[in-house]
Parts: C-alpha cells; sequence; structure tokens
C-alpha cells in the first residue's frame, strides 16, 4: 500500500527469485562499499529513508523483506526464512562482499544472514535487535498482534502505539509506515509472531565472524536492558552503544547521530 506521490515506492525495483516469488528494493547506486539495510517487522525499505542521506557515500541496497512492502512472502515466516530468500537476492544481484545493517527483525535476519556468509560480510550492525524475541503468548502485544484482522486501519490505534516514538519524528513519515504496515496481511503479522516465539540466535551469533555494532535506546519498549545485555555477550567482536532516552527506532529518531556511529565503526573495520 502506498500513496500517490510516494517517491520511496516508485524508486523500488523488482528481481523474481527462483521459484517464481519476487523481491522488491531500492539500490543507491552508490560508487563505494555496498550496505545491506533490512528493516523490521511491518515495515519496509522506506524504514531507513532518514539515514540515506547520511550515508550517501556507500551503495546502500534496501529490499522489503518477504511478506512486507512489495515483495512476495516466502516459504516461510521465521526469520531464517528471511535469510535465505535474501541470501537467493544478494546472488541474483551479484553482490559478494557488503556490510550489514539490520532494524529489529531486520536485525535479526542479519545475525542469520551474517551466520550463512561468514566469508562475505565485512561489518555487522544491529538496531534495536534481540537474540530471543519471543512477545510472550499472553502479554498484551502479543494479544493486540493475534487480534488483528484484514483490512487493518493505518489510522487506528493499534498502529498509532506500534509506531509511537520517544522523541520527536516526522508525522508525515510515520503516517507513511502505518499505511505500509496497514498494507501487510494480518496472516503475516500473526505467522510472525508466532515465529518470534520460536526463534533464538544465540548459536547463530556464535557464527558471526564479522565485528558487530549493537546500538539501543534506554528507552526501547520491545527489547529491554537484558536483550542488549544479551547481545553484548554473544559475538566474537562487539561494541555496544545504548543511547539515553531513544526508544526502538534511534535511526528514526536521530539519523545523523546514528549514521555517524556507522561510519565511525565501518572505518574502524576497514571498510573505505
Amino acid at each position: 500500500m502506498c500513496s500517490v506521490g510516494d517517491d520511496w515506492h516508485r524508486r523500488k525495483r523488482r528481481v523474481e527469485l527462483p521459484g517464481g516469488r519476487h523481491i522488491a528494493f531500492v539500490d543507491s547506486g552508490g560508487s563505494g562499499p555496498a550496505l545491506l539495510l533490512l528493516h523490521g517487522y511491518s515495515d519496509t525499505g522506506r524504514s531507513f529513508a532518514s539515514l540515506e542521506p547520511f550515508l550517501s557515500g556507500y551503495r546502500l541496497i534496501i529490499p522489503d523483506l518477504p511478506g512486507h512492502g512489495a515483495s512476495a512472502l516466502g516459504e516461510g515466516m521465521h526469520v531464517s526464512d528471511f535469510a535465505v530468500s535474501i541470501d537467493r537476492f544478494l546472488a541474483f544481484l551479484g553482490v559478494s562482499q557488503f556490510a550489514l545493517i539490520g532494524h529489529s527483525m531486520g536485525a535479526m535476519t542479519a545475525i542469520e544472514l551474517a551466520a550463512r556468509r561468514c566469508d562475505d560480510v565485512s561489518a555487522l550492525v544491529l538496531l534495536s535487535a534481540s537474540l530471543r524475541p519471543d512477545f510472550g503468548g499472553g502479554s498484551p502485544l502479543s494479544r493486540e498482534i493475534r487480534a488483528l484482522r484484514d483490512p487493518i486501519d493505518p489510522s487506528g490505534q493499534f498502529l498509532r502505539d506500534w509506531y509511537s516514538c520517544s522523541r520527536p519524528v516526522a508525522a508525515e513519515f510515520l503516517s507513511k509506515m502505518r499505511m505500509d504496515a496497514a498494507g501487510m496481511p494480518a496472516a503475516v503479522w500473526h505467522g510472525i509472531l508466532q515465529g518470534f516465539a520460536e526463534t533464538d540466535l544465540r548459536y547463530s551469533a556464535r557464527q558471526v565472524a564479522a565485528p558487530v555494532l549493537c546500538i539501543g535506546g534506554s528507552a526501547d519498549p520491545l527489547f529491554a536492558g537484558p536483550h542488549r545485555e544479551a547481545l553484548a555477550q554473544a559475538f566474537r567482536s562487539v561494541r555496544s552503544v545504548t543511547l539515553d532516552g531513544y526508544g526502538h527506532n534511534p535511526h528514526w529518531e536521530d539519523p545523523q547521530r546514528v549514521s555517524a556511529l556507522m561510519i565511525s565503526f565501518f572505518a574502524e573495520a576497514g571498510m573505505v
């Protein structure tokens, strides 16, 4: 779902993967090293639009994950399934060396992908990540997600709460994010929620060879301190940054600050 005059949507290209399923993506075409950016649960590649001006020295490859935005649903709704689809997508594009940036569910997918592509991933940035993202079957949030029915109202209370931020974010951007999320069928919301309950990325994290930067907000309502602490102990080489007062979407709340942290980290990792 997109609005008339939606420049981000118009920039999307589509490729068909083996099996006939397609992936939609934006490719900045930059001449620098490739960065693959993976968005969160119910989002689309638009999630990273505000980072793009600050990362203009890189080639940004920003797909809609399967079942999100303009990408077809794949064979499953676990983050491991998404990683398989994105692995095939990269092979189709001929991209063999890249850094990874993932937000929330996209960060989980990035961990799985980095574990599969140990020799190809030069650096890994995790925004608001978790190794064990189960929201709890009886939690209010899980009950609200399971209660979603089509058509989902983009202006309803659930999506307004879902896209609330701890710091000011442009209302127009959040409105477009809600529209994108409302376009995702309720069955996909439900399937991913169930996949989270069955996800444990501790083994995959131990397979990651690339240096890792974890960025989280101290006011993150989904993945609080214990999630950040587990990440800080999970990887061979990891640096953790907690942004005081930031929520689950620090790259929306302060894209310039988050981009600066990433660029510094990429420089330390030897990316030029």
